[in-house]
C-alpha cells in the first residue's frame, strides 16, 4: 500500500443494494445558463502564475436542465464561458430522455451512450447537472449512480493557502502560518501550501528560500499530525535544481505530496523520481490538473508509475473521466484526487465520486459557498465530509436570489 493510501484511504464499508429505480419516461424541455458568484471563506492571495490575488469571489456558469416531469438538474460548466458553438450543440439535448444519454449496467452508469458520446465528451462538465437530474428522477443520491458505498465519509483538505506572505508584507511568513492554524483549528486534517514564489513574485533564489521557510514554519506551527501538501503550479518549470533543493531542504517536514512541480513531462519526472529514490526521499508526486481526459494519464502510470496521485480536474474531466482515471491508476498503485478550484459544485461532484471509488482517496476543498445555490445533506467534521443522501447532488437553485431583479440575465434554450 502506497504512502498516499496510508495517508488518506478510509476503511471500506459494506456495500449495499445498487439498483436504482428507473423513472417513468421524461424528456428535457429546456436548458438555462446564467453567471453566478461564489465566495471564498477569506481573501485568497496569488500563486506562482497569477497576475493578481484570487480575491474573495469567483464566477461559475450555472446550468439548469428542466424536464416535462417538473424536475431539474443543477450544476455548473467548466472553466470556459458558454459560446455560440456550445449553445448550438446543447440544443440537441432538447426533447431527449436523460436516461438515454448514458449506458447503465445493474442500475449504475457504465459510460456515455454512443448516440451522445461526442457531445458529452466535448462538454464533460455536463456530467454534473445531468447526473444531478438523473439522480433526482430516480430518487437516489448521485453517488448511487456510480456504484456502492466504499466509505462512510470522504476526507478533504484545505486548498486555499496561497502567497499571503507576499500580499501581507507586514506579516510575511506569519500570514501563511496563521491561515494554516485557522484551517487545522477548524477541523481540517490536511492543508495545501502554494509554492514557486521564485517563478514570478520574487527573485528566484529569494523565492526558493521563502518557499522553504514557509513550509518549515507551517510544519512547526501545526505539528506532524496534519497532512502538509505543497503545490508549485509549475513554478519550477525552468528550475529543476531549485525543485530538488526544496525537496532536500524539507525532508524533515515530511511533505505528504509535491504537486505540479513542473509541467507533465515524463523525462523530468523520471529523473526526479530516480534521484528521490537514491536520496531516500519518499514524498509522493501529484500532477495532472492540466490534462483533459483520463487517457492522458496512461503514460504516467505505466510502464512505470511517475504520478503517485492523479489530479484530473473534476469539471474539465467530468465525473466519468475522473472515475476512469481512478480505476486506471489502481493496478499501478497510483491514487486519484480530482482537482477542484473555484466551485462549490466541483467539491460536491468530487465527494460523490469518492464515495464509491476506493482509489479516489480524498477531495479538494476550496472552502467556498455559492449564494445562488441551496445545498443539503452534507456534514463536515474532523477533516471529513458525510456525503448527502438527498436525490442527485443535493443541490437546488435558491429561487429567491435567482428570480430577484439583481440576478444576471440568463440564456434559455428550449
Amino acid at each position: 500500500m502506497t504512502s498516499t493510501r496510508r495517508t488518506f484511504l478510509a476503511s471500506a464499508t459494506t456495500a449495499f443494494g445498487a439498483a436504482c429505480a428507473v423513472p417513468a419516461p421524461t424528456k428535457i424541455t429546456g436548458i438555462a445558463l446564467a453567471t453566478i458568484h461564489g465566495n471564498f471563506h477569506k481573501f485568497v492571495a496569488m500563486n506562482s502564475y497569477d497576475n493578481e490575488p484570487k480575491g474573495t469571489q469567483y464566477t461559475n456558469t450555472l446550468v439548469r436542465i428542466s424536464t416535462d416531469a417538473g424536475v431539474e438538474g443543477v450544476g455548473v460548466m467548466g472553466y470556459p464561458r458558454p459560446n455560440a458553438a456550445f449553445l448550438a450543440d446543447i440544443r440537441s439535448l432538447i426533447g431527449v430522455s436523460p436516461d438515454s444519454l448514458y449506458e447503465f449496467r445493474d442500475g449504475h452508469i457504465a459510460g456515455r451512450s454512443p448516440q451522445f458520446a461526442d457531445l458529452l465528451v466535448k462538454y464533460k462538465h455536463l456530467d454534473g447537472p445531468l447526473c444531478d437530474l438523473i439522480g433526482k428522477l430516480r430518487g437516489v443520491p448521485c453517488w448511487r449512480l456510480f456504484g456502492n458505498s466504499v466509505r462512510d465519509r470522504v476526507e478533504v483538505y484545505d486548498g486555499t493557502l496561497y502567497f499571503s506572505d507576499i500580499w501581507y508584507r507586514d506579516r510575511g511568513v506569519q500570514a501563511v502560518v496563521d491561515e494554516a492554524r485557522e484551517a487545522v483549528g477548524n477541523g481540517y486534517r490536511g492543508i495545501k501550501l502554494k509554492i514557486g514564489r521564485g517563478s514570478k513574485w520574487m527573485q528566484r533564489d529569494q523565492g526558493l528560500r521563502r518557499d522553504i521557510e514557509v513550509i518549515q514554519a507551517v510544519r512547526d506551527a501545526i505539528g506532524m499530525g496534519p497532512k502538509l501538501l505543497v503545490d508549485a503550479n509549475n513554478g519550477f518549470r525552468t528550475d529543476y535544481e531549485g525543485a530538488w533543493q526544496l525537496l532536500e531542504s524539507t525532508k524533515q517536514q515530511r511533505l505528504d505530496w509535491l504537486e505540479e512541480v513542473f509541467p507533465e513531462d515524463r523525462e523530468q519526472y523520471r529523473r526526479l523520481r530516480s534521484e528521490m529514490k537514491r536520496a531516500g526521499i519518499r514524498t509522493p508526486i501529484a500532477d495532472g490538473e492540466n490534462m483533459r481526459s483520463a487517457t492522458d494519464f496512461q503514460p504516467f502510470v505505466q510502464p512505470e508509475r511517475l504520478f503517485d496521485v492523479m489530479q484530473l480536474d473534476i469539471r474539465t474531466g467530468g465525473i466519468l473521466d475522473c472515475r476512469e482515471m481512478s480505476m486506471m491508476g489502481k493496478p499501478h498503485g497510483a491514487a486519484a484526487v480530482p482537482h477542484n478550484w473555484g466551485s462549490q459544485v466541483g467539491l460536491l461532484m468530487s465527494l460523490h465520486l469518492a464515495k464509491t471509488q476506493e482509489n479516489t482517496i480524498a477531495a479538494e476543498d476550496d472552502r467556498s459557498s455559492c449564494p445562488a445555490l441551496t445545498v443539503r445533506g452534507y456534514t463536515f467534521q474532523d477533516g471529513y465530509y458525510t456525503v448527502s443522501s438527498e436525490p442527485g447532488l443535493g443541490v437546488e437553485v435558491n429561487t429567491d436570489l435567482y428570480e430577484s431583479p439583481d440576478f444576471p440575465a440568463q440564456t434559455v434554450i428550449a
